[in-house]
């Protein structure tokens, strides 16, 4: 059985992100530039939403909002699809030279689409059968203390995270080797992920951890640079104070708005070598599995 080379895929991966940034520079720059702008609008949008209906106490002014939100996540996974196929296929089919224009909108950016949403689909049914499941060993719980809510929630958490490791396997062998699959073989590509990962699962969740995580540690160093080191703190010694809180997030909720420019363009600046470590990662797995040739 081919295992996937970790530290190769790894080095592979890190090198095509930051030694050839041209490259994914040239795959991305429009998408990335439109899904920061809209970004922008639309997280200030909502954060104003938020802070007067903090000051009114009314929280019906966020259902327009809340609805507005709805067709942005669905353009913004449009979005990242195309960010996605276009590494995918720079790590896969390179172009001799970098393209300095690529937005290209076909049958594999809808097909990872239709991957994306099949994953969600089924994170949501996790989630409903963790609250039947919750539900029903909260109400055999003796009464008294939490309400029936918070057991509820409670059970469910549990269950949930007594299930990870089964559900890390799950997600991870459907989901990690499916934008390959879309964008060489077509389908939505979770049968091949599944396929090709038998044996291998493990060393995949390594590879992702390896390209995830530094890059995301120094976003959130970065992002607490521009909000303050205040803002990781959840200060539970208010839990009992609602008012306390309600003071405490509305603050947050300014600061933020205050300093949206400064966070849109921290995302905007890394994001050429999140997606390049996050997409491409991947592609060159999926090329050790089967000697995909460039």
């Amino acid at each position: 059985m081919t295992k996937i080379p970790v530290g190769e895929t790894v080095a592979s991966a890190y090198r095509f992100a930051f030694v050839e940034l041209e490259k994914v520079t040239g795959a991305i720059w429009l998408p990335i530039i439109v899904l920061t702008v809209i970004d922008y609008f639309v997280n200030g949008t909502m954060l104003a939403a938020r802070g007067a209906a903090m000051a009114s106490g009314d929280a019906s002014q966020l259902a327009p909002v809340l609805a507005g939100q709805v067709g942005y996540v669905f353009f913004a996974l449009l979005l990242k699809a195309i960010i996605a196929v276009a590494i995918c296929r720079e790590v896969l089919k390179p172009l001799d030279r970098p393209q300095w224009l690529r937005f290209s909108l076909g049958g594999a950016e809808f097909r990872y689409v239709g991957t994306m949403l099949a994953l969600v689909a089924l994170v949501m049914l996790v989630v409903v059968l963790c609250m039947i499941a919750g539900s029903t060993l909260a109400g055999a719980v003796p009464a008294g203390g939490l309400a029936a809510a918070e057991k509820t929630l409670g059970m469910a958490a549990l269950i949930a995270i007594v299930l990870s490791p089964v559900l890390i396997y799950l997600f991870a062998r459907l989901g990690t080797l499916a934008l390959p699959g879309v964008v060489l073989e077509g389908g939505i590509g979770l049968e091949r992920s599944w396929s090709l990962l038998k044996g291998n699962v493990g060393r995949m969740v390594i590879v992702m951890l390896a390209v995830s995580v530094p890059v995301m540690l120094v976003y959130l160093l970065l992002y607490g640079m521009i909000l303050g080191p205040d803002s990781f703190n959840p200060h539970l010694d208010l839990i009992g104070d609602a008012v306390a809180r309600q003071r405490y997030e509305a603050d947050i909720v300014r600061q933020t708005a205050a300093r949206l420019p400064w966070l849109e363009g921290l995302n905007f600046i890394l994001a050429p070598f999140i997606y390049g470590l996050w997409f491409a990662a991947p592609a060159f797995a999926y090329k050790a599995l089967t000697g995909a040739k460039a």
